[in-house]
Parts: structure tokens; C-alpha cells; sequence
């Protein structure tokens, strides 16, 4: 990936202060190779399948923890104790991705 970049040069903000003005940037480009960390880090190198997978995790705890519920109360205890967390959403694997 190509990345236009605004810079100073050491020079020009030497002779903007000695002028008494504001230094003029220059354009400069800069190539970056951003895929890598993604092969690192993600198991199938995409960031949907994690997200899917995550997700899929995540709605598979929330049947077993009703199903275990629904158990105790066809068995007659008491269902004050428990208690179900809510199921992450999607944005904070979205978020926790990076």
C-alpha cells in the first residue's frame, strides 16, 4: 500500500522561523505493507471468518447457558442464582480484532 504523507523538512523550518513564517509541508510517499500483522494474528487470515467464528462462540455459550436454565427449572430449583451475561456483540469483536 502506497501512503501520501505530508512532512517538514529540517530546512524549511529553519528558514520559515528565520523568515518569520509558517514552514510549507512537503508531499512525500511512502510505501507500507499492512497484511502481515493480519496473517499473524488471525488463524484464517481474514478479519470476517475471526469475527464469524467469534460470534459463533459466543451464540453457542448463550444456548448452553438457557439450556442449563431451563434444566434447573424443570427440576424445580430455585432460578434466583441464575443468571445468563449478554452475549458480546459483534462491534467489540470488530474492536478487539485490532
Amino acid at each position: 500500500m502506497f501512503l501520501h504523507d505530508l512532512r517538514y523538512a529540517n530546512a524549511e523550518l529553519a528558514q520559515a522561523a528565520r523568515e518569520g513564517r509558517r514552514p510549507a509541508p512537503v508531499k512525500t510517499l511512502r510505501r507500507i505493507t499492512s497484511w502481515q500483522w493480519m496473517v499473524l494474528y488471525c488463524r484464517k487470515g481474514s478479519f470476517s471468518a475471526e469475527i464469524a467464528s467469534a460470534e459463533g462462540r459466543a451464540r453457542l455459550q448463550g444456548r448452553l447457558d438457557a439450556q442449563r436454565i431451563r434444566g434447573l427449572h424443570h427440576a424445580g430449583h430455585d432460578l434466583d442464582g441464575a443468571d445468563v451475561p449478554p452475549v458480546r456483540h459483534r462491534h467489540g469483536v470488530l474492536w478487539n480484532a485490532w
